[in-house]
């Protein structure tokens, strides 16, 4: 590996936590190890990534995700094993001869890079029991993985994503986990810690204990606003001081398989949840890790069974946790370094991870381009790594809003545009800006009375008598924003990046579509503007009550599509004259998509 890339943020970490279930009793103990290198040769890695294991015996409660504290992005991906035994014998039994000519491993106890990795079968949409050599668990083991919404514990009602207190240590060269309650950290040389001094984890503020970060592991027990301080007196673990409990990121979808994934639409395989590969184990966080988030739970509760068992048994747990930079050569070592063979389809959904958006920064106004199986088309460079872009077609036909209705803000179109935004991909949400919460609406029934315009007409009009078409109204092509007729407030409703506005999708206005209408912007010509399913799409603007301007697709057979209209179509009517175009404002992904480093 180039010497450039040990500077960056990439790490390979292998994070190992271990639940064990002790003979005749219900001890549960959580022991998660310490971060270890598993790359080959020397290279000094900054760890940006914190695995986090907050765990209760009594309830088994057992929260293992991945934090990112670091200032870029990186991949995530964990493997759980598995290992059982009765009165020293392994369930798994690998076949000997298998075992001799190396096609198999034969697990040991205390060898957990012999334990058996859990590969679920498909259940619905989501992951069933275990299938393979892991199958033997199912009767004894009962995990549940994934984040399912449930009421908080404070009563504040339904909680759609979990609480968790921030890691304390941010230090980029030690490999210490958060592990909290019951929990354990392990020496890096995969010896368990010490507990003597701790046996039940009350005494959590020596390092000897293994217990690394605050809390008792129960289910809930960080809420909204709660606060902590480091549990360790000595560095790295203290040099952040108070922290607040934050949220988790919210889960897009279950826990599921690769070929599940596969299998959905393209917009929806990049997004906040976790994704098996049945061949090695590996479990992938579908989505970039940002810096200060934290995935979903990928093990939420884990509950053994002792039915029936006579003499003595172990059960014990292992994860392990790959966390490397968005860089080729980091995410390469993916692949190169690790003994296993992976699928083409764990390398396509990291790739599609990586390129979950364009590089906006790196177009040209009026190219159309595809983000997560939609087209949209680019229509101006706002500035500050912020663009102007429109979806590429129409939504389906509606109303503008009902008959009186004075403003675009809170009105039926506004609605929908806002329906839109919620419905978009996690991937594409996250960089969508906010823009005003309100839009100006004091410049109804203006302009009036002028027409030096830039008129671009195929069928006779002229720009002083343009042809009614509907009863008088008017068709052309663009308008001169600066003639006196137009309102300074008009003329000013220039959607932009407002910091502490909203995050939405939003109708064009009139001033909007005039600032990229002409020869070399978003609009070059009038046909540009039909869109990739040619309906009529209505701006914000209103002509005067109860009519909005227009963008006529198809006026008759002696007009060209594209043409903008003032006319007396009423807001209320549904059908295909009031039909929104989704705009957004998207943050570019050129230098916080990659790495800086």
């Amino acid at each position: 590996m180039h010497s450039t890339n040990r500077k960056k943020l990439g790490i390979l970490l292998a994070i190992l936590s271990v639940l064990l279930l002790i003979s005749g009793t219900f001890a549960w103990f959580s022991l998660t190890q310490r971060a270890i290198n598993d790359r080959s040769g020397n290279i000094n890695f900054e760890e940006v990534g914190r695995l986090h294991d907050y765990f209760d015996r009594a309830s088994g409660n057992k929260d293992v995700f991945a934090e990112n504290f670091g200032d870029a992005p990186i991949l995530v991906r964990v493997k759980l094993l598995e290992y059982m035994e009765i009165n020293g014998e392994s369930l798994v039994q690998a076949d000997p001869q298998e075992v001799a000519e190396g096609n198999a491993v034969q697990p040991i106890k205390e060898d957990t890079g012999t334990w058996t990795p859990w590969t679920p079968g498909a259940s619905g949409n989501t992951v069933g029991q275990r299938v393979g050599p892991g199958a033997v668990f199912n009767a004894r083991a009962r995990w549940t993985v994934g984040w399912n919404p449930r009421a908080a514990t404070d009563g504040s009602g339904q909680l759609n994503a979990p609480y968790f207190m921030p890691t304390f240590n941010r230090a980029r060269d030690n490999h210490k986990t958060a592990a909290a309650g019951d929990g354990r950290d392990w020496t890096q040389s995969g010896e368990e810690a010490d507990t003597s001094a701790s046996p039940d984890g009350t005494n959590a503020g020596a390092d000897a204990t293994g217990v690394t970060h605050p809390g008792n592991g129960t289910d809930g027990y960080w809420t909204n606003g709660r606060t902590a301080t480091s549990i360790l007196g000595t560095p790295p673990d203290t040099e952040d001081g108070t922290h607040t409990a934050r949220q988790t990121v919210i889960q897009d979808q279950p826990v599921m398989l690769l070929s599940q994934w596969n299998a959905l639409p393209v917009r929806n395989r990049v997004g906040n949840f976790w994704v098996v590969d049945p061949q090695t184990g590996w479990a992938y966080w579908a989505n970039l890790l940002f810096p200060e988030e934290a995935t979903s739970f990928l093990l939420d509760q884990a509950n053994f069974s002792t039915s029936g068992i006579r003499g003595d048994y172990y059960y014990g747990i292992k994860a392990v946790a790959n966390m490397v930079a968005n860089t080729d050569g980091d995410v390469s070592a993916l692949w190169e370094e690790a003994p296993e063979n992976h699928s083409d389809l764990a390398k396509k959904l990291v790739d599609e991870v990586r390129n979950g958006l364009p590089i906006l920064g790196e177009m040209e106004p009026g190219q159309t381009f595809s983000m997560r199986g939609t087209q949209y088309r680019y229509l101006e460079n706002k500035g500050d790594g912020n663009h102007l872009v429109i979806h590429d077609a129409s939504l389906s036909a509606g109303q503008w809003g009902t008959v009186g209705t004075t403003s675009y803000n809170g009105s039926v179109i506004d609605g929908r545009m806002r329906d839109f935004h919620d419905a978009l991909p996690s991937v594409i949400r996250r960089q969508v800006q906010p823009v005003q919460a309100t839009f100006p609406d004091d410049f109804a029934n203006a302009p009036t009375g002028w027409w030096n315009l830039d008129v671009a007409l195929d069928f006779g009009g002229t720009p002083n008598n343009p042809i009614d078409l509907w009863e008088g109204g008017h068709v052309f092509w663009k308008l001169d924003m600066n003639h006196p007729s137009v309102t300074e407030a008009m003329r000013n409703d220039i959607t932009a990046y407002t910091p502490g506005g909203e995050k939405k999708a939003f109708a064009l206005s009139l001033a909007d579509l005039m600032s990229v209408s002409g020869p070399n912007l978003g609009f070059p010509d009038m046909l540009s503007r039909n869109g990739a399913n040619s309906p009529s799409w209505a701006l914000r603007t209103r002509a005067r009550d109860n009519v909005a301007w227009l963008v006529i697709a198809m006026l008759d057979i002696r007009a060209r599509g594209g043409l903008l209209a003032s006319n007396r179509h009423p807001i209320n009517v549904y059908d295909a004259f009031n039909v929104p175009r989704p705009a957004l404002i998207l943050r570019d992904q050129d230098g916080a998509w990659t790495s800086s480093f």
